[in-house]
């Protein structure tokens, strides 16, 4: 594994990671985290897509993880800045190593919703999205729905009013985040169509425009995201080549998943080759 930096078109350092596998490289591979999520929870399926012959990069955006440089209330950072320079950054990064061998992107929950803001992103062979919906509050899976409107309209302004910043630890859920991505966040999760209805036309566009190849997989045990979260970010890219699997853990002998679950070192000799690999260039 190498760690580098990559600074970005405004001057803003990022952490990278890259598993380079010792047999010849098959595609390029981008492993995108989800919101909260630091890039090291993804390295053992990093590592393991490196076993199988891929080239793969993961990244925090900026202020998270690794990439993180002093304290968050001093981040005035959105979403959009993670995905219209950070992620752009990471894959004109990428598309620059693999020249005519195929690039995946492949998003975990919030990496795999915006991924159409990202520039060049037609250069890829294809979009793989896990876990990923609109957030949209009133679609939340039932569990989750009961306590949201709480977190929503009372805990995350308090928190961000008192702290400067979003103290997810302290609090257990989702982690630490900088006070503008959890305000832009929320405005998203109050929206039917998230942040296709709440930002400007040119993001609606995006993500009409996108024709990437994609394939969205969704977790039957999803404590989060309800099919309804899932099939509405679905329908929002408009790309005419588009699949959507749901996986149901019994299939597969396991008894759980769930949202965060699926990148656990458990599922290395069932789901992850039974579900990915087929997507990827065959072994």
């Amino acid at each position: 594994m190498n760690v580098k930096e990559l600074t970005t078109q405004d001057g803003v350092p990022l952490t990278i990671r890259e598993f380079i596998p010792k047999s010849e490289i098959k595609a390029f591979i981008i492993l995108a985290p989800a919101m909260g999520a630091a890039q090291s929870y993804y390295q053992p399926f990093a590592s393991w897509l490196s076993n199988h012959g891929f080239h793969v990069t993961t990244f925090d955006y900026r202020g998270m993880g690794e990439s993180r440089i002093g304290h968050l209330k001093h981040y005035d950072t959105d979403i959009l800045d993670w995905a219209e320079i950070d992620c752009s950054a990471v894959l004109a990064e990428v598309l620059v190593k693999s020249g005519q061998l195929p690039t995946y992107w492949i998003g975990h929950s919030l990496g795999g919703q915006i991924f159409p803001l990202i520039k060049d992103i037609e250069k890829v062979s294809k979009v793989i999205t896990v876990a990923s919906g609109t957030g949209y509050w009133r679609h939340n899976a039932p569990q989750l729905k009961k306590k949201v409107w709480w977190f929503w309209f009372f805990v995350v302004p308090a928190l961000l009013k008192v702290y400067g910043y979003f103290p997810g630890k302290k609090i257990g859920m989702v982690g630490n985040l900088p006070k503008p991505v959890m305000q832009q966040w929320r405005k998203w999760c109050m929206h039917p169509e998230y942040c296709v209805g709440v930002e400007n036309d040119s993001i609606r566009q995006k993500f009409e425009r996108v024709s990437v190849p994609i394939r969205s997989v969704a977790l039957a045990d999803d404590e989060m995201l309800s099919s309804k979260n899932i099939s509405g970010l679905f329908s929002l890219f408009g790309s005419q080549d588009k699949q959507l699997t749901t996986i149901e853990p019994k299939e597969f002998g396991i008894k759980r998943i769930g949202h965060l679950g699926f990148f656990r070192s458990e599922f290395a000799e069932n789901l992850w080759p039974q579900t990915l690999l087929h997507e990827l260039v065959p072994d």
